[in-house]
């Protein structure tokens, strides 16, 4: 592997599929947790997906990032093609990058250090090396980018978990990724600090044509950011169309009676 920075294919215009779910079916342990599930991700737009605990939320976006794989249906990739071949797959997740919800940090690092990580396949695993200053930057850019440039020299041990989360949200935004998905990004972040962190993610998709996906707990948090809104119950998409037609009823089609949280 060469000593080089991530680059993303050349940005194509907003609105263009980027991944095509066609019939996809996931068992889990037995289960059917996705059943026939057909969705399409347009390039340049955040996506919430939304719907009560246990319908297939956080799977989905296992499928969407190619850990996990279906057992019937295909996924396929604009300018990658259909995941299930082994060279495709390794090239989507080359542009993809993940924000998971339980932060994935390694505590003993720094916060700068942990955000770096984001771009450990850009350099061989056993080099001897320091990092080189321009990836250095880059990653003391995304740290600014999430409001903790303060702390890049704090191993994350010490911050709290709403600091944690912007960590690994750093962490993703530095590869500058083609397709960045979140497991409820915003979990454990202070209220005050989510329109900022929503403000962050929009600047990358509106500047560098990355396209979003988040599995979101807060229905209007969702409605805010989000361009487009997928609900998900028993397995199967519900509602999908844009974030300003979520109206009582599709809310209700998503979460029968009481659409406040979801998991």
């Amino acid at each position: 592997m060469g000593e080089q920075v991530l680059r993303s294919l050349p940005i194509q215009p907003a609105g263009t599929p980027l991944v095509d779910l066609d019939g996809v079916t996931v068992r889990r342990g037995g289960a059917v947790v996705l059943r026939d599930l057909s969705l399409r991700i347009r390039r340049g737009r955040v996506t919430a997906l939304v719907g009560r605990s246990g319908v297939g939320k956080t799977t989905l976006l296992g499928v969407l990032n190619g850990l996990i794989r279906p057992v019937a249906g295909t996924v396929t990739v604009a300018g990658v093609g259909v995941l299930d071949d082994p060279a495709a797959l390794a090239r989507h997740r080359e542009r993809t990058a993940t924000v998971f919800q339980d932060h994935a940090l390694i505590d003993r690092l720094s916060a700068l250090d942990n955000v770096l990580l984001g771009l450990a396949d850009t350099r061989h695993p056993l080099s001897p090396l320091p990092w080189p200053a321009a990836q250095r930057r880059q990653a003391a850019e995304a740290l600014d980018a999430v409001g903790l440039l303060a702390h890049a020299g704090t191993r994350t041990a010490h911050l709290s978990g709403g600091e944690r989360q912007r960590v690994g949200i750093a962490r993703a935004l530095v590869r500058h990724p083609d397709l960045l998905l979140g497991d409820e990004p915003f979990a454990s972040v202070d209220p005050a600090l989510v329109a900022h962190l929503g403000r962050t993610v929009r600047r990358a998709v509106e500047s560098r044509g990355i396209t979003v996906v988040l599995v979101l707990h807060q229905i209007e948090t969702a409605v805010a950011l989000a361009d487009h809104i997928v609900g998900l119950a028993d397995g199967r998409v519900v509602y999908d169309g844009p974030a300003g037609g979520f109206d009582t009823a599709a809310r209700a089609a998503v979460f029968g009676a009481r659409p406040t949280l979801v998991d």
